[in-house]
């Protein structure tokens, strides 16, 4: 009963203690925020534009191709299928790209300031946030554009929102502590994401998909993610059982790497 008692100790104390001084630290996680995305797009004409520009382009060429190449009018509503599938993927792109790097860009401040190392992670998710209100805000302008009504099933969407917020922090732990001991990891995560359009549901259906395609796409948490929101998008509630699943691949990543994070972030100041 008394080891039982301090495991459950330590691990409350690996868990929450940290999540208790980050949230006392909320402002400044929203300060260096905001910070990160002026950064992001200093010295650009175009600013935070950008950030609706760069999906939205990629929509309009997945649009052009494939409604010239294949028969989407069986389809309702491809457009919207698409661009709600593009915003995710790009953000996550962005989320996790960054996240990789967030130590890294940060070490003279990590040298200087007695700070926290998960500070960063998490401050790079809070970018994802930040930029997550703006693509939805597009997204929801372009609706009745394509003549489409969302259904009230959009009343799940912001658990969805949590849920991909929560797999970028998990994503940035691993990737910017493996970063700094082993930085080869940026190319191989940059083919790595850039793969992930052809195998997430962004431009396919479901039920058009078979094979090693669809064997992939179950252990895809984007994957899982982008389907989810199409169903919410498309008036169909996820059923119980899914979201079960798609949360425990979410969480499940967000301890691995928070796990890998604590065991190794006092050897980042001398890898720095």
């Amino acid at each position: 009963m008394l080891k039982c008692n301090k495991k459950t100790s330590q691990l409350t104390k690996l868990i929450f203690v940290p999540l208790v001084n980050l949230w006392e630290k909320r402002s400044l996680i929203f300060y260096f925020s905001v910070l990160n995305i002026k950064m992001r797009y200093k010295g650009t004409y175009l600013g935070l534009l950008w950030s609706v520009l760069e999906p939205l382009f990629i929509f309009l060429i997945l649009y052009v191709v494939f409604t010239s190449i294949k028969d989407v009018s069986k389809q309702d509503d491809f457009a919207i299928y698409l661009i709600f599938g593009v915003f995710l993927y790009h953000l996550f792109i962005r989320g996790s790209m960054n996240g990789l790097v967030s130590l890294k860009v940060n070490s003279n401040i990590l040298t200087f300031m007695n700070i926290q190392k998960e500070f960063f992670p998490v401050v790079n998710t809070g970018s994802v946030l930040l930029l997550m209100f703006v693509q939805l805000t597009v997204f929801f302008i372009l609706v009745p554009i394509f003549n489409f009504s969302l259904s009230w099933t959009i009343v799940f969407l912001p658990f969805l929102m949590a849920l991909f917020l929560t797999l970028v922090l998990g994503i940035s732990y691993i990737l910017s502590i493996t970063y700094v001991f082993f930085k080869d990891i940026h190319p191989i995560w940059g083919v790595l994401t850039y793969s992930l359009i052809f195998i997430s549901p962004v431009f396919w259906y479901i039920q058009d998909a078979n094979g090693i395609l669809l064997e992939i796409h179950k252990i895809n948490p984007l994957g899982q993610l982008i389907e989810l929101g199409h169903k919410i998008i498309f008036g169909i509630v996820p059923t119980f059982e899914e979201w079960i699943y798609t949360t425990s691949i979410v969480f499940g990543i967000l301890f691995l790497g928070y796990t890998i994070f604590q065991k190794y972030e006092n050897k980042v100041s001398e890898k720095l």
